[in-house]
């Protein structure tokens, strides 16, 4: 017997694939090995309650993983490459869909437009608070974490779109650079460069801090 967690990325995946309207009972039932009675028990408003408990399950891992994170007190260019490294490895490099950004160009967006509103601003809100403890000023921390959510997307739809992960790599190699960008220096840690996605780096341990004469 499938668990919750295991019911909901098997509807995950389905969804990304198919995208909500595509994703029919048929589809799902295969995708899940449940009988559509056995789907209406743990579900009993159907596909949307089952898209809703997905952009959830979704939210959740962010928040452990990367909502946290980017507020954390470690290093902003730690935060930010870490932030990065967990995408990679949630968004198989680049090869899969955001979830809740492809549900946003569905008809059917407006049962759904609350949660994923949230989503993206939590996003866009903990990033720029990583900007901002760089030394940034808030407007400027503000927007650039409103572009580099908009470019991550951008990055995945090119991705699933061409079936190669190579827009994200580049991305990901140029964005905490292009974030940080005229920061103050007085709060530089010393990181290394940033790995190419998928290679895992112990981001969110404190790195040394630079001595400045």
């Amino acid at each position: 017997m499938l668990s919750r967690e295991e019911i909901l990325d098997h509807l995950a995946d389905t969804f990304r694939r198919y995208g909500y309207e595509g994703a029919t009972m048929t589809r799902i039932a295969k995708a899940t090995g449940l009988g559509k009675a056995s789907l209406y028990h743990y579900f009993p408003q159907g596909k949307a309650q089952m898209a809703a408990a997905v952009i959830g399950s979704v939210t959740e891992w962010f928040d452990a993983n990367i909502f946290k994170s980017l507020e954390s007190v470690h290093p902003p260019r730690s935060r930010i490459v870490g932030m990065l490294d967990m995408l990679s490895g949630y968004y198989q490099a680049g090869n899969l869909a955001c979830l809740p950004g492809l549900l946003a160009l569905t008809a059917e967006r407006e049962m759904f437009a609350q949660p994923i509103a949230q989503f993206f601003s939590r996003w866009v809100a903990s990033l720029a608070q990583t900007l901002t403890d760089s030394g940034l000023a808030r407007d400027i921390a503000q927007r650039r974490a409103n572009d580099a959510v908009e470019r991550i997307q951008g990055a995945l739809i090119l991705g699933r779109a061409s079936g190669d992960g190579r827009a994200f790599a580049s991305m990901a190699i140029e964005l905490p650079d292009q974030l940080l960008a005229g920061a103050d220096r007085s709060t530089v840690w010393t990181t290394r460069q940033p790995r190419l996605p998928g290679v895992s780096s112990p981001a969110f341990a404190p790195p040394r801090r630079t001595v400045t004469a």
